[in-house]
C-alpha cells in the first residue's frame, strides 16, 4: 500500500538518525522495538492473519497509527543534563476472544485486540555500575498477561537529570476489558546517582523537623484550591498518607511535586491531582548536605 509504505519509509528514516545519536547496542534496541510495533499494529487494527488483505476500515486504522509513530518517534532519543535517553517499549498485541466477548458482554462493541504498550527510559553509553542501576531501576514490566483482557499503557516524562539525582514520572493506564472506565495512576522513580538506589525522605528532609506537618498542610490547601469549583476540601489524614511517600515524589529544577494519584484523597470522579511546592519554601526542613536542585548551594 502506496501510504503505508511512504509512511513507513518516514518512520525508518527517523529512527536512523536518532540510532546516530546512540551507541550500537541502542541503534539495535530501536530496531526491536519498532519491529515489536509493527507486528502490534496489525493484530490492534483487527487483522489477525498476517497474510490477509486488510479491510477499507482495517487500512485506515493502520494509516492512524502509522502517522502517529511517524511523529513519536521523532523524540525516541533525548538529551537531558548530560545524559542520552532513549525510549525502550514492549508493545504486544493479542486478539480478543470469543469467549472474552461473551464473558463481558461487549458483542460488535469489543475492541479487536488487547494491548499493551509500555515505555521506559534507558541511560546510552558507558555502561557504568551506576548507570546500570539506574536502567534497572526505571525498566518497567508487564502487571498482567495479555490473556487476562487488561490493556496495560505506561508512558513517562523525565522530571530532572543531574549529576546526583534523575527523577521520572510514570503515568499509568490499565483498562479491562468490559470495564467502566480505566484505572488511570501515576508514580515516580528517583534515583541517587552516586549510589545507584532510590530516594529516600532523608535524602530530602531533616529527621525530626516536623516537614511531614508542612507539606501535608501545603497540599490540603493547594488540593482545596484546585478543586474549590466542587467545593471540596480533601481529608487531611488521606492527604498525608500520600504526601509522605518518596515513591510519590518528583525532584524538579522548581521544587518538590508530590504525585497524588486517583482515590488517594477522594472519589475517582476527581481524578488524581499534583502540588508543587518551591524548595525556598521548604529551606527549613531540607536536608543541608542534599543534591542539587534540592540545595542549591550543596
Amino acid at each position: 500500500n502506496r501510504a503505508l509504505s511512504t509512511l513507513d519509509t518516514q518512520i525508518r528514516s527517523t529512527l536512523v538518525a536518532e540510532a546516530a545519536n546512540v551507541s550500537d547496542a541502542g541503534a539495535q534496541m530501536l530496531v526491536q522495538n519498532q519491529r515489536r510495533w509493527r507486528d502490534a499494529q496489525r493484530v490492534m487494527c483487527g487483522i489477525a492473519d498476517p497474510a490477509a488483505e486488510p479491510t477499507p476500515e482495517q487500512q485506515r486504522c493502520l494509516e492512524e497509527r502509522f502517522r502517529a509513530r511517524a511523529q513519536d518517534v521523532a523524540t525516541t532519543v533525548q538529551e537531558v543534563g548530560a545524559y542520552t535517553f532513549q525510549r525502550m517499549e514492549l508493545v504486544e498485541a493479542l486478539p480478543v476472544t470469543d469467549a472474552q466477548i461473551a464473558s463481558t458482554g461487549l458483542g460488535d462493541d469489543a475492541p479487536p485486540a488487547v494491548v499493551r504498550e509500555i515505555s521506559f527510559p534507558r541511560i546510552d553509553g558507558q555502561q557504568t555500575p551506576q548507570i546500570q542501576r539506574f536502567n534497572e531501576l526505571v525498566a518497567q514490566q508487564p502487571q498482567y498477561q495479555l490473556g487476562d483482557g487488561v490493556n496495560e499503557i505506561v508512558d513517562y516524562q523525565i522530571a530532572y537529570a543531574g549529576p546526583d539525582i534523575i527523577s521520572v514520572r510514570f503515568n499509568v493506564s490499565e483498562d479491562q476489558l468490559g470495564s467502566a472506565h480505566p484505572n488511570n495512576s501515576f508514580r515516580a522513580v528517583t534515583v541517587m546517582m552516586d549510589e545507584g538506589r532510590p530516594l529516600t525522605e532523608n535524602d530530602v528532609f531533616k529527621p525530626d523537623s516536623g516537614w511531614q506537618n508542612f507539606i501535608t498542610r501545603r497540599a490540603v490547601a493547594d488540593i482545596t484550591q484546585q478543586f474549590r469549583e466542587e467545593g471540596f476540601t480533601p481529608p487531611e489524614r488521606d492527604v498525608r498518607e500520600t504526601a509522605i511517600k518518596p515513591h510519590l515524589w518528583l525532584i524538579t529544577e522548581r521544587g518538590l511535586v508530590i504525585l497524588f494519584p486517583p482515590y488517594s484523597f477522594g472519589p475517582y470522579a476527581l481524578g488524581g491531582a499534583e502540588v508543587t511546592i518551591p524548595w525556598r519554601d521548604l529551606a527549613p526542613y531540607l536536608n543541608p548536605a542534599a543534591v542539587a536542585p534540592i540545595r542549591p548551594s550543596a
